[in-house]
């Protein structure tokens, strides 16, 4: 409308070339140690995929380097994966852990939506997702918690940085709406409680955006003391979770709790 009048337009395209391509989700699981609780499952996931390289990485690349590597997104979460794995495989939990590597989460979570759809186990006896993603760091002193305050599992949060010299930052840059743009989303839709473990960030800030889907965001770039501190703190995280007596569930009026009941049975 322009002052009162109506604009007409005609839009047309050509369409677009669509390229099939196949690729797979990864799966690993460790048995839990507790004849009851083994037979609930903590969900841990991270998507090892990035955007390609030159005009398919979407940013600005030179013909001497066309590779986005990802880096921070999400290397550092699979990386955070691989340790937790590792180190729950050298001494399990109480309950079973199911370790994801999901693929295809750049282009709309697809990995994570399809093993929502193809469950290789029933999702009611996955209590809890425990992902992690980020757009990279600005703050080395912390980890940032998405979904924070919604599970219950704060204080599992709080001590596995603690543990690691890190304090927590709760939701950060909330006017992008992380929690529903990240791989945990995919698990949320179907009930289960789920949160985002993400490196350090005080909001997108300009360290964050030089490096967040650029090919600047290389390995070598990497401060590698912090990512220590990162996944020490996502596998205690995971162990604090599968050792817990009580399982998480949705707070009380949260968007997803209504699936939640309907996933593993209302307790009312």
């Amino acid at each position: 409308l322009k002052k009162g009048r109506i604009v007409n337009a005609a839009f047309s395209s050509s369409g677009e070339a669509v390229q099939s391509a196949y690729s797979n989700n990864v799966a690993g699981m460790i048995e839990g140690t507790d004849e009851e609780l083994k037979k609930q499952f903590v969900l841990i996931t991270a998507h090892y995929d990035h955007i390609g390289a030159g005009k398919e990485g979407g940013g600005l690349y030179t013909p001497q380097d066309s590779i986005f590597n990802g880096a921070r997104d999400n290397a550092m979460g699979t990386a955070a994966l691989l340790s937790a794995a590792q180190a729950i495989g050298q001494q399990p939990t109480k309950r079973s852990v199911l370790f994801l590597a999901v693929t295809a989460e750049e282009i709309g979570l697809l990995g994570s939506e399809y093993y929502a759809e193809h469950p290789l186990l029933p999702l009611k006896q996955m209590v809890f997702n425990l992902n992690t993603d980020g757009a990279g760091y600005d703050d080395v002193t912390a980890i940032s918690v998405i979904g924070y305050g919604r599970t219950g599992t704060d204080a599992h949060f709080e001590a596995a940085a603690k543990m690691v010299g890190l304090k927590v930052v709760q939701n950060p840059a909330p006017e992008a709406g992380l929690f529903d743009r990240s791989d945990n989303v995919s698990f949320s839709k179907v009930g289960i409680p789920s949160a985002t473990l993400s490196p350090g960030i005080t909001g997108f800030s300009q360290e964050i955006m030089s490096r967040y889907h650029q090919i600047t965001d290389e390995a070598a770039t990497l401060d590698f003391d912090y990512v220590l501190k990162y996944c020490q703190s996502f596998a205690h995280t995971a162990r604090l979770i599968g050792d817990a007596a009580e399982a998480p569930q949705w707070m009380e009026g949260d968007k997803y709790e209504e699936v939640g009941k309907k996933l593993y049975g209302s307790k009312e």
